[in-house]
């Protein structure tokens, strides 16, 4: 998202919040993060399209830079799931008419650095690192995913989703008990 954009969503946010103040009739449900205030508009729709195509090109990559250079059998199992899910998730969300005018680029800085220093490590810090990067990637996913599942404005985009928000809860707990010490 550029600067332009962030500006005029932070200004769309400012003036919306005291018009939401008026209406007199509490809120059904709170949103906590900018992502559910912004979920039910234009741009909502847009960070969330941009959010998920940049993120399954991460997963995929980081994947494949981890079953190139690992040989520890979990997390290449988890490897292999991940790539599996997230080109599902990437060739259904591109036949998606409602997400084809706003797909970005298909990385963005962060994951581009992320994954140079992915590549770096060998052995048992590749192993850990990318287990580290599945943790905060996943959980990240899961609560835009969610976030975009209960507020989002676009119906193809709520079911998509909604659809996958189990597979990344799943890759989560995957990766969490992979890293969570184990008693020898």
């Amino acid at each position: 998202m550029n600067r332009r954009s962030l500006f005029l969503a932070g200004a769309m946010l400012v003036t919306a919040l005291p018009l939401a103040a008026q209406t007199g009739s509490p809120p059904t449900s709170r949103p906590t993060t900018v992502l559910d205030l912004l979920s039910s508009t234009g741009i909502g729709s847009n960070t969330f399209v941009e959010r998920a195509t940049v993120g399954n090109n991460f997963e995929i990559q980081s994947s494949r830079i981890l079953l190139e250079n690992s040989t520890h059998p979990q997390i290449r199992e988890l490897a292999q799931e991940i790539i599996a899910t997230h080109t599902a998730m990437s060739a259904e969300l591109r036949s998606l008419p409602e997400a084809t005018t706003r797909q970005p680029a298909a990385s963005n800085d962060v994951m581009t650095a992320k994954l140079a220093r992915l590549r770096a490590f060998e052995g048992d810090e590749l192993n850990r690192w990318y287990v580290q990067m599945q943790v905060e990637e996943n959980r990240e996913a899961a609560t835009y995913f969610q976030s975009y599942a209960e507020n989002g404005e676009v119906a193809a985009l709520k079911s998509f989703a909604a659809k996958y928000l189990p597979r990344l809860r799943a890759h989560l707990a995957r990766a969490e008990a992979l890293q969570a010490p184990r008693a020898e």
